[in-house]
């Protein structure tokens, strides 16, 4: 049975600006820049049994995703 994986979804903030990490709809951390979010998901990623992290632009499309830690992705994939 494949293990399920914890979803993290980083997006922009539209009305307050800013960037913020969301999982099951509620606010795990944000930052003032993406890159900032990005290294602070990560690091907390790293530790887990399993998370997926989902990179939104500004636009709201998912630009990367992720998986930490690599041995988790679900996939055969080299990316």
């Amino acid at each position: 049975m494949a293990k399920k994986l914890k979803r993290v979804d980083i997006t922009y903030r539209q009305n307050k600006g800013g960037w913020v990490a969301k999982s099951n709809g509620r606010k795990v951390d944000s930052a003032d820049t993406k890159s900032e979010l990005v290294a602070k998901v990560a690091k907390k990623a790293k530790a887990s049994n399993g998370t997926t992290v989902r990179i939104h632009g500004r636009n709201g499309r998912v630009q990367e995703e992720r998986t930490y830690p690599r041995s988790a992705d679900p996939r055969g994939s080299k990316g």
